[in-house]
């Protein structure tokens, strides 16, 4: 079975660490310098860890296996402050408060979907998907658009499938909410009316440049 390579695996470990600074400085506004430390420190261990573990879902011919990376980041924080006597609440409000100021602050790396090419693109994965090559990867299908651009409706999800394995269910609906500031700080106009994680048979994305978001989450109400 295709695994990551190591430049793969450096490259994840070397993104992380900007990443657990951030996720650093939250704890400790949160919960104070020393178990800010302790945490941080476990987080990377444990991240390590989970990189042994991540499915291979194409690598870079797959432009979401960059969500199930970033996804396993948080994994990573979900587990270490669990077995540090947090809740599932306090983590996903941790996580969320670092995807609202990584998308407030990099909203131009956020992609274009409305960008022909990648609709196009889009459509061509869509396809690829159905083949399921590889097992633990996501599986949708492309939406024509009526009263929006177009949608994407998910039916396996890479990250619901990996979180499974690690008893990571609940936290899971966490990472779906990301969606929101994602969609505020890229004028995607995302809205969704349910999730795989959540209970639904799919995940019904649907873009329209320039409109509101609209995401129904169950979890929203704990991150305000």
């Amino acid at each position: 079975m295709k695994a990551y390579s190591p430049q793969d695996k450096f490259r994840f470990l070397r993104e992380f660490k900007s990443y657990n600074k951030q996720i650093k400085k939250l704890l400790e506004d949160e919960y104070g310098l020393k178990f800010a430390r302790k945490a941080s420190n476990m987080i990377k261990k444990e991240f390590k860890l989970l990189l042994e573990e991540m499915p291979y879902i194409g690598g870079d011919e797959n432009p979401l296996t960059i969500t199930l990376t970033s996804s396993t980041r948080d994994l990573a924080v979900y587990l270490v402050l669990k077995r540090m006597g947090k809740d599932v609440s306090e983590i996903g409000k941790i996580c969320y408060q670092y995807a609202e100021e990584y998308f407030k602050n990099n909203s131009d790396k956020i992609m274009s979907m409305d960008n022909p090419q990648v609709i196009n693109y889009l459509k061509y994965l869509a396809e690829e998907s159905k083949k399921r090559k590889y097992p633990e990867n996501y599986v949708y299908e492309f939406v024509e658009g009526e009263d929006f651009d177009f949608g994407l409706d998910f039916t396996e999800c890479a990250i619901c499938k990996f979180f499974h394995k690690k008893d990571a269910d609940k936290f899971v609906p966490y990472i779906c909410a990301t969606d929101i500031p994602e969609s505020n700080y890229g004028n995607l106009g995302l809205q969704r009316s349910g999730t795989l994680a959540e209970g639904y048979s799919k995940c019904d994305f649907r873009y329209k440049k320039g409109r509101k978001t609209k995401i129904a989450s169950t979890v929203k109400k704990n991150l305000d």
